[in-house]
C-alpha cells in the first residue's frame, strides 16, 4: 500500500474524509485557512530560495503583497455547485492579509540572518515500512513533504515544519506528534548513516512565533512503524464511518458529508424541520430555566426549614420532609487486624459494605463487636425529598 502521512492523518481524524481523497478521489476544496497557510508557506519557502542572496524585510513583504490569493475561488461540493471567493467579505481578507504581514515582520526580525544552514527546502521523500513478521501484507511505502531542513553549527540536523494554527500544543503533545515521527523516518531513508541522536524535530507556530523541538530513538522508531502498520491494517477493514469532531469547522467535503450534508441542500418536505429543530431546543431551554426555578426554589425551602427547627413543611398541592442518612466507614488497619487471621480480608479488601454485612453474620460474636467499635460515622447528609401530591393519591388509593 502507498500512503502518506497527511492520509493517515485524515484517516484518524475521519474515516469518511479519507474515503473521499483517497478511495473517492474527490479533490477537497480549499478552507480560507488552508489557503492562507500554503500561502505562508509558499512566501518562505521563496524566501529561504534566495540562499544566500536573502530579501531584505521589504522586498519579503513586497512578495507577499504581489501575490497575495486575493482572487482565489472555492469550488463548493454542493448540487449547484456556485463557485465563491474563499474571503466572506473585504474586511475578513483584510484581517488575514495583515495577520499574514505581522507573522512574517516578527519572522523576519527573529530569524535573520539565519543562524544555521538551509539543506533542503519541501524535500519529498519515501520509506518501505515492513510488516509484522509473521503477518500477510508484504511491504507498504510511506511517503511525505519536509517543508525545511537545516544544518546547525553543532552538525545537528533539524527538520521544520511549519504551523499556520490557532493553537499551540504542549511539549507532550509534540512528543508524541506521528508527523515528526514520520518525518524522521523519512530522514534515515534519504540519509542512512545519519546518526538519531543528531537529528532535532521542531514545528515551528507562526501565529506564536514559538518552535517546540523534540527527538526520537530506535525505540521510538519502532513504535512510528508499528502504528502506521496498525492504521494500515484500520483503513483495510474500515467501514469509513464519518467522525464528527471540532476538525469539521474546517473540512472542504462537508457539503457532501451525512452528518453536516442538511446545511447545504434545499429541502423539499412538507414538514419545516428547522423549524422543528428550533422547537426542540427552545423547549429545552426553558426546561433547563425551570429546573434552575425548581432548584432555587427548593433551596429556599429547605433553607426556611432549617431556620424553623421543622422536619416537615406542607403545601396545598404536597409537602417537604427532612431525610438523614449517615456515611459510614471503618478504620482500615483495625479491620484488617480482626479478619486477615479469618482469611476474610481479601473479600472486603476495598471494603465494600455488602461484603462486610454478609461476613458479620458469619464471625463470632465477640469480633462483631470489635468491628463495630472500628465503625465511624463519617458525616452526616441531610437533604430534602419532594412528595409529590397526585403521585401520594395514587399510592393512598392502592395500596
Amino acid at each position: 500500500m502507498r500512503i502518506s502521512y497527511s492520509s493517515l492523518e485524515n484517516f484518524q481524524n475521519c474515516p469518511l474524509k479519507y474515503k473521499f481523497s483517497e478511495i473517492d478521489k474527490i479533490k477537497e476544496p480549499k478552507t480560507k485557512e488552508q489557503v492562507f497557510g500554503n500561502y505562508l508557506h509558499q512566501v518562505l519557502k521563496w524566501f529561504y530560495e534566495q540562499d544566500p542572496h536573502f530579501p531584505t524585510l521589504d522586498h519579503l513583504l513586497e512578495y507577499y503583497y504581489n501575490h497575495w490569493p486575493k482572487r482565489t475561488k472555492t469550488i463548493l461540493l454542493n448540487p449547484k455547485k456556485e463557485e465563491l471567493s474563499i474571503w466572506q467579505n473585504e474586511q475578513e481578507e483584510k484581517d488575514y492579509f495583515q495577520e499574514g504581514l505581522r507573522i512574517l515582520e516578527t519572522y523576519y526580525h527573529n530569524n535573520f540572518p539565519p543562524k544555521s544552514l538551509i539543506i533542503e527546502l519541501e524535500t519529498r521523500f519515501e520509506t518501505i515500512v515492513d510488516e509484522k513478521p509473521n503477518e500477510p501484507g508484504g511491504k507498504h511505502i510511506l511517503t511525505g513533504i519536509i517543508d525545511r531542513i537545516d544544518k546547525l553549527p553543532d552538525g545537528t540536523l533539524e527538520v521544520i515544519d511549519y504551523k499556520t494554527g490557532k493553537k499551540l500544543p504542549t511539549q507532550a503533545e509534540v512528543d508524541r506528534n506521528l508527523q515528526l515521527s514520520i518525518y524522521a523516518l523519512g530522514l534515515l531513508k534519504k540519509w542512512p548513516k545519519i546518526e538519531l541522536n543528531k537529528v532535532k524535530l521542531s514545528l515551528y507556530f507562526l501565529k506564536f512565533n514559538e518552535k517546540i523541538e523534540t527527538t526520537k530513538t530506535i525505540d521510538d522508531i519502532e513504535k512510528t512503524q508499528n502504528k502506521i502498520i496498525d492504521l494500515i491494517h484500520q483503513i483495510q477493514t474500515s467501514d469509513f464511518k464519518p467522525k464528527p469532531s471540532i476538525l469539521c469547522n474546517w473540512c472542504g467535503y462537508r457539503p457532501i458529508c451525512p452528518i453536516w450534508r442538511h446545511l447545504y441542500e434545499e429541502s423539499d418536505d412538507q414538514i419545516d424541520i428547522e423549524a422543528k429543530i428550533d422547537e426542540y431546543f427552545d423547549l429545552k431551554k426553558q426546561k433547563i430555566e425551570l429546573e434552575q426555578k425548581l432548584k432555587n426554589l427548593k433551596m429556599e425551602i429547605e433553607n426556611y426549614s432549617k431556620k424553623k427547627g421543622v422536619k416537615r413543611l406542607y403545601g396545598n398541592n404536597g409537602s417537604f420532609y427532612q431525610e438523614e442518612y449517615q456515611k459510614v466507614y471503618y478504620n482500615k488497619e483495625q479491620l484488617k487486624s480482626i479478619l486477615e487471621p479469618l482469611g476474610k480480608w481479601e473479600e472486603v479488601l476495598a471494603i465494600d459494605l455488602k461484603k462486610l454485612e454478609k461476613i458479620l453474620k458469619e464471625i463470632p460474636d465477640n469480633l462483631r463487636e470489635e468491628i463495630e467499635k472500628a465503625k465511624k460515622v463519617e458525616k452526616k447528609f441531610e437533604y430534602l425529598e419532594d412528595v409529590d401530591k397526585t403521585k401520594n393519591d395514587f399510592q393512598e388509593n392502592y395500596h
